[in-house]
């Protein structure tokens, strides 16, 4: 059986999705100096936190691991993507190609977690405004990884779609 979560708790696990990709990203600029793409989406990235906190009205989230996979099984998605990203990054064994395609499935997932589960919660409509922003924002992120592979030669064709199942 799936557990419907409040608004609060999905806040709290998207924060914490922010802020594992914000950290992600400062560690591919300090790795991939020369590549300033970094940067911008971890800045970006924690912008994002900020709004979620803000919204939320507290303290800061983290990498965290508080629900089942039942409870909010896309958003958890995210959170593993974020932690298998972060792990590599830490193993210092990651190219920039490599860097760029994991960037590239962890905005997917993102997208796709934020999606499925603002539709599938039990959430106030701010919420699912608020997660349709975002939404947004991390479609742009995936453009921009798209565009930086283009440039590098690492795919031959641009453009963003993530894989949402149609429900």
């Amino acid at each position: 059986m799936v557990m419907k979560v409040k608004a609060d708790q999905r806040t709290e696990a998207c924060i914490a999705v922010e802020i594992a990709c914000a950290d992600i990203y400062r560690g591919l600029s300090e790795r991939f100096p020369e590549e300033g793409l970094w940067q911008e989406l971890s800045s970006d990235e924690r912008n994002h936190a900020v709004l979620l906190q803000m919204a939320r009205g507290g303290r800061e989230g983290e990498l965290i691991d508080f629900l089942d996979r039942e409870t909010m099984p896309f958003i958890n998605e995210a959170l593993g993507c974020a932690r298998t990203f972060k792990k590599r990054l830490e193993a210092d064994d990651l190219t920039l190609e490599d860097a760029l395609r994991m960037s590239l499935e962890l905005e997917k997932s993102t997208v796709e977690g934020y999606f499925w589960d603002a539709l599938t919660g039990e959430t106030e409509l701010q919420a699912i405004s608020r997660f349709k922003q975002l939404i947004e924002k991390e479609q742009s992120h995936g453009k921009k990884i798209l565009n930086s592979m283009t440039a590098k030669g690492i795919i031959a064709h641009t453009g963003f779609r993530p894989e949402i199942p149609v429900a």
